[in-house]
């Protein structure tokens, strides 16, 4: 194999793994903004539970 041939090949092992890396880091990154909405209480449901 000549360099040529291995820079080839560390290009599509790199391509490969960012092509798995970005849909994966995307469904946690919005999953975890999800989880984050959902948690936080909103102004409006504190200031029903303050008045009850």
């Amino acid at each position: 194999m000549t360099l040529s041939d291995i820079s080839l090949l560390i290009r599509k092992i790199l391509i490969g793994v960012l092509v798995a890396l970005i849909p994966f880091l995307i469904l946690f990154f919005g999953l975890r903004l999800t989880q984050k909405l959902l948690h936080t209480p909103s102004s409006t449901n504190a200031s029903f539970h303050q008045t009850r």
